[in-house]
């Protein structure tokens, strides 16, 4: 079963952003990008854990779990890799926005 993944709601903000606000709306996509890079980095990395350990493993521990290293992916991302800038400057520079 696949638990979380992107978060469709924050695309439908970002589409109503872009009407109004190209710069912005790509600046929060990069962002957006960034956060889920090291969400899934993250979620490599615990896969190459063993099992085991104090908890034994469950539904709601996978589900716990994921939620975490979304959250922590977010965290990383928003005080910046580095990935989002580099990003945004790439497209930017392509589609005419801000270089």
């Amino acid at each position: 079963m696949k638990i979380g993944g992107p978060n469709f709601k924050n695309l439908a903000q970002l589409k109503r952003l872009a009407r109004h606000d190209r710069e912005l709306a790509l600046k929060k996509a990069c962002q957006e990008f960034e956060a889920i890079f090291v969400y899934q980095i993250l979620k490599g990395l615990k896969s190459t854990v063993p099992e085991g350990g104090l908890f034994p493993k469950s539904f709601q521990r996978e589900i716990f779990e994921d939620f975490f290293y979304q959250e922590v992916g977010r965290e990383v991302a928003a005080r910046g890799t580095g990935l989002s800038k580099l990003l945004y400057q790439k497209l930017a520079s392509k589609y005419g926005g801000q270089k």
